[in-house]
């Protein structure tokens, strides 16, 4: 009798060939406790009374010129450092928060059971899997925020939302998800180099379709300015890093 692959992956193709759709998308603990934490707050954010709102969006917001006056100017060091993180838990609408956390699940599901990330909560080794999972994520959310800075260092706006996260979960599925025979393979794909054909065409792709969304995107969001160059930063943060991240990982097993 034929014995199974050890990689956990082997179990998303059953034995007539097919796709365990029942695995693809039952995204590990850590994946859907980020979307459910974000979504929370969206809607405490939505129950909450405007001024409320305001408060938050202001202190919660990324704002580059606030940011750049430094501590002093920003009542402290943690009030100048903590919206680099608390920006990727607000979002300006419905659709912005249903867009990232639609491909937050559609990202961060396969890194997060490369990582090990599944069953967090059964053992010491996974837990930790997921924390470097989580720590990748807001790493590249806050590298998103300062692209975002350094490009616009003049300007008092507010960047908020998750997709400078998000886009670094696809940097780091850039890096394997097309080495398997189909998406949902069931062999363990090798890590592609930064120069391999996939990541160069992939990253090209990305960067035409960001840099598509910063001239015309406002037009098709209603005039709101869409933060293309926060995409960009998490995703190569994401692209460069996420090999690190993932025997950082596997040395927890």
């Amino acid at each position: 009798m034929t014995q199974p692959p050890s990689d956990p992956s082997y179990k998303l193709r059953r034995p007539g060939g097919e796709v365990d759709t029942k695995r693809v998308f039952n995204a590990p603990g850590i994946v859907v406790g980020i979307a459910i934490v974000t979504t929370l707050f969206f809607i405490a954010m939505v129950l909450a009374p405007e001024r409320a709102v305001r408060i938050i969006e202001m202190s919660a917001g990324v704002s580059p010129q606030r940011f750049l006056q430094g501590a002093a100017a920003n009542g402290g060091a943690l009030n100048m450092v903590s919206p680099l993180i608390a920006h990727m838990f607000v979002h300006a609408g419905l659709l912005h928060l249903g867009l990232n956390m639609v491909w937050l699940l559609a990202f961060g599901a396969p890194v997060a059971r490369r990582m090990g990330a599944d069953r967090a909560l059964q053992s010491s080794a996974a837990f930790a899997s997921a924390s470097m999972f989580l720590t990748l994520y807001l790493l590249s959310g806050i590298v998103g925020a300062l692209t975002y800075i350094v490009l616009h260092a003049n300007e008092w706006s507010i960047l908020v939302g998750a997709s400078g996260g998000v886009s670094g979960l696809l940097g780091a599925l850039v890096r394997f998800a097309f080495n398997r025979s189909t998406l949902f393979g069931p062999e363990r794909a090798k890590l592609s180099s930064l120069l391999s054909q996939p990541v160069i065409t992939w990253s090209a792709v990305i960067v035409l379709m960001n840099v598509a969304i910063g001239v015309f995107g406002g037009a098709l969001a209603g005039g709101a300015n869409i933060a293309w160059e926060a995409h960009l930063g998490g995703y190569f943060f994401g692209l460069l890093t996420y090999p690190f991240f993932e025997r950082a990982a596997q040395g927890f097993r």
